[in-house]
């Protein structure tokens, strides 16, 4: 954010601050909701109608647009006396804010340390009420209402994350045996791998594929199973290996596969347990049900699944559900395509995906699922600087960030998306690292809240938990599509730890899987120059340091290890 930004407080007092610090006297409480309105806005920006029906509701249409257009009109004029009169832009359909040059401090909230100034119910735009409009005091209400409940959820301290090595039943493969790609050891505890289901209706569909998730992750909430990331069950399913060598590459003795009939609403699901060593069936069962019972069925198939390969432990209580809110049925296409298109950070796929996931968003606000996904990929484009307007998409991450903060609470995927989110914004680490702690004492095993937790810890400085992290990660998943992240954040923390050679090793292997990844070239340079092998790290350095700035990504490490780290690239670059 320019230092020439103009700042908008909304908790408390509402207060427009030039860029120098000098209060904007507004007088209007008209014009004060509407930028508030505006501020609060998912881009920014809102509709002429909509803006009309908040403000003047209680009027006819022609009034109402009468009203909004002077109270513009006299806002503009008013900023215009202060040189500010590009902070509110305006166009026959929509209105809105130049969020490039403003700071909102209800953004702060969840995304930096706690300011003292943090709201209690009703503190948002403090003794601004409007009797007369109606759709404003309820909307006033619920944004009360949402941002008390956002700051008490993260004030809070919840406990410790689980320890990691119970996941596995023993300590996770070491950096040397990933870097080998060797077959992983199977765990002393009964190991599972989800096969996606085969649609015989529709193949090649994203039924199969989103029940098969499902049942991996009911069966990841018995702490007695290991069970194996179904992303890496999926990218080998259509490799045309025979079912011992899937069990093999995966390091699993077990195997559910089965197939899937839809008939219109109704659904026929068989799913079969397989000994991953012989290819034997062991266990087989079909299920009927209806697509609008499908939650209920997946729950019902793990629990039988489980007792055939859980014999020590027949007995024990299952955890809670895990997740309170998911999807309808009838958005799982939507939620899925954007999931995988994201996942090629390329600028098309992703603003498609950030498109699927503003529609989820649109149809069910509360749901976590939606706003997390939102959050995330709006994000990425942050991030990687594809949005025409970066500050807008930054505010739209941010409030489905909130969103997902506020109705995600048990919900292991909303709770790893908004940590993402957060890191992707360079936002405060310490809240981040109470969201993965969160999200583990839910569910131990799962993949993603791993690798989020690690790069957490990379930017912590906590480099054996990062290391840990990363390596459980691999091995739930050891088919992942982020192993050159994953092998990147090890040799982040080799370096932290003073290990540049090892540390070299995971950023070579790291560039082979991912070489579009540019920290793992930050890295090797640094590394290579620590290890004395000048040769290597030179002509990095000197592409890295070309353009005078910082390399790409170095905030990522903590501040006194970026100087080291600065420090060692320039004098790699000058020899």
């Amino acid at each position: 954010m320019s230092e020439n930004s103009y700042r908008l407080d909304l908790l408390g007092t509402f207060g427009l601050f030039s860029p120098s610090g000098q209060r904007i006297e507004i007088s209007s409480r008209k014009a004060m909701a509407l930028l508030a309105l505006l501020a609060l806005s998912p881009g920014g920006e809102r509709n002429r109608t909509w803006l009309q029906t908040m403000l003047w509701g209680s009027r006819a249409p022609s009034q109402a647009q009468s009203s909004l257009r002077r109270e513009l009109s006299n806002l503009v004029r008013l900023l215009d006396g202060h040189a500010m009169g590009e902070l509110v832009f305006r166009n026959h359909q929509r209105v809105g804010l130049a969020m490039k040059r403003l700071r909102i401090d209800v953004d702060a909230l969840g995304t930096r340390a706690q300011d003292p100034r943090a709201p209690r119910a009703g503190e948002l735009l403090e003794g601004l009420d409007l009797p007369d409009c109606e759709a404003f005091e309820d909307w006033l209400r619920d944004e009360r209402s949402r941002l008390a409940a956002l700051v008490e959820r993260l004030r809070a301290p919840g406990p410790p994350p689980p320890p990691l090595r119970d996941v596995l039943g023993q300590d996770p493969p070491g950096s040397q045996e990933l870097l080998a790609g060797i077959a992983p050891q199977l765990p002393p505890k009964p190991s599972v791998a989800v096969l996606p289901l085969i649609e015989l209706t529709a193949p090649g569909g994203w039924l199969g594929l989103a029940i098969a998730d499902e049942i991996g992750i009911i069966l990841s909430q018995y702490p007695q199973l290991f069970i194996v990331a179904s992303s890496a069950a999926r990218a080998l399913a259509g490799s045309n290996l025979s079912q011992p060598d899937i069990a093999r590459r995966l390091g699993v003795r077990y195997l559910v596969e089965g197939t899937v009939v839809q008939v219109a609403d109704r659904l026929r699901v068989t799913v079969a347990l397989v000994n991953g060593g012989s290819g034997e069936q062991l266990w087989a069962e079909s299920f009927v049900g209806t697509m609008a019972g499908m939650f209920d069925m997946q729950r019902e198939i793990a629990s039988r699944i489980a007792p055939q390969i859980w014999t020590k432990v027949d007995g024990h209580e299952r955890r809670a559900s895990l997740r309170r809110t998911g999807p309808p049925t009838d958005r799982y296409d939507l939620y899925w395509r954007a999931n995988a298109l994201f996942r090629s950070w390329q600028p098309g796929p992703l603003a498609e995906a950030v498109a699927l996931a503003e529609t989820l968003v649109a149809l069910d606000p509360a749901c976590p699922w939606a706003t997390s996904l939102a959050g995330f990929c709006h994000s990425i484009q942050f991030m990687m600087g594809f949005a025409a307007d970066p500050d807008a998409c930054r505010h739209r991450a941010i409030h489905h960030y909130q969103a997902a903060i506020r109705h995600g609470e048990d919900n292991v995927e909303a709770l790893g998306y908004a940590a993402g989110t957060l890191i992707n914004l360079g936002g405060e680490l310490a809240i981040a690292d109470r969201l993965i702690a969160q999200a583990l004492n839910l569910l131990p095993a799962h993949q993603p809240t791993l690798f989020w937790g690690g790069w957490v810890d990379v930017g912590l400085g906590k480099p054996a938990r990062a290391r840990e992290r990363f390596q459980l990660a691999m091995r739930i998943n050891p088919a992942t599509g982020v192993r050159g992240q994953i092998l990147c954040g090890i040799g982040i923390a080799e370096l932290q730890d003073g290990r540049a050679d090892a540390a070299s090793q995971c950023f070579r292997e790291a560039l082979l899987s991912a070489p579009e990844f540019r920290i793992s070239e930050v890295g090797l340079g640094v590394a290579a120059m620590l290890a004395g092998d000048g040769e290597t790290a030179g002509p990095i350095a000197r592409r890295l340091l070309a353009d005078g700035r910082d390399p790409p990504f170095l905030g990522l490490f903590p501040p006194a290890q970026r100087d080291l780290l600065r420090s060692a690239l320039h004098s790699a670059a000058t020899g």
